[in-house]
């Protein structure tokens, strides 16, 4: 049963930005009722009429064929701002309430993964789960109020490896750092959409967008020509090396994608720790498997 507390936040997440539902109208489609006035007759009607239509008159719960229908429906992949001004913002270009219980969830920058629509759109179900990814929460819908709910647990990472001995793993919701004792960082995985339905000439171009885009971090104007071809998992990844921004240090990335899972290793040392952190990198790459299967 959604809690009040519940209802309650998410609508916060759904009028942040945009004021076109009020608490009354999702607490009338759920389970628990805010406490009813003590009036009747021609007054409830006033009242009634003033507060806007009923949701239970305007808006239809999806039945679960509806539902499946939906998370394969194709939706551009832009995410810009904070879970809860998105929310409002999401509902005013797609007509889709997203909510959450957490107010810290509301609170967490979402950032895009995806590349501009023209060379792909996902899902919603993948969609959806990047934005889970991002919040560390899992989604599910709501049928009594017609709201695609993110809270907690996390799900599951698509991937498995083997980590160096003494180093340590931090889930960070979009990515997993990897820390060695001897320097603050050491390589980071990072989770960059899910993909679906794609032919050899699409998968390459979203590898390359995928490489070009954390490339820029490092170099002014990155090419692929600069990259080099090799394989993680048995998937095709385009591998960079080059000069850190910092003195005396290096950079590097692998971008690749693998059953549907967009991702990106990225390792970045001081020379003087060269000889401990790549071979613990090279080895945790090798060893990288993904679990996720293609849907």
């Amino acid at each position: 049963m959604i809690t009040k507390y519940k209802l309650f936040a998410i609508w916060i997440a759904a009028s942040t930005s945009l004021n076109f539902f009020w608490p009354g109208q999702l607490f009338a489609q759920s389970e628990v009722h805010p406490a009813e006035p003590k009036e009747s007759g021609a007054e409830n009607q006033k009242n009634a009429a003033a507060a806007g239509p009923s949701p239970s008159q305007t808006v239809k719960s999806l039945t679960v064929d509806e539902q499946k229908r939906f998370l394969q429906t194709r939706v551009p992949g832009s995410l810009i701002g904070k879970f809860g001004s998105f929310a409002g913002l999401f509902y005013a270009l797609e007509g889709v309430l997203i909510g959450t219980p957490s107010k810290k969830v509301l609170e967490i920058q979402l950032h895009g993964v995806y590349p501009k629509k023209e060379i792909y759109q996902p899902t919603y179900e993948e969609f959806f789960e990047t934005i889970a990814r991002q919040t560390e929460t899992s989604f599910s819908y709501q049928p009594d109020v017609n709201v695609w709910l993110f809270d907690a647990p996390a799900m599951p990472l698509p991937f498995s490896l083997t980590k160096a001995p003494d180093w340590t793993e931090e889930n960070r919701g979009q990515y997993v750092a990897y820390i060695p004792t001897v320097a603050p960082v050491g390589m980071d995985i990072y989770m960059m959409g899910k993909y679906s339905a794609l032919s050899d000439e699409k998968a390459k171009n979203i590898r390359e967008f995928l490489a070009l885009s954390f490339s820029q971090a490092m170099l002014k104007t990155p090419t692929i020509d600069q990259m080099k071809n090799t394989t993680i998992d048995g998937a095709e990844a385009l591998y960079l090396e080059s000069a850190g921004k910092a003195p005396e240090t290096r950079w590097r990335q692998w971008a690749f994608i693998k059953n549907g899972c967009g991702f990106i290793i990225v390792s970045a040392y001081r020379t003087e720790n060269e000889k401990t952190i790549v071979p613990a990198v090279d080895a945790m790459i090798k060893s990288f498997h993904t679990t996720e299967t293609n849907k």
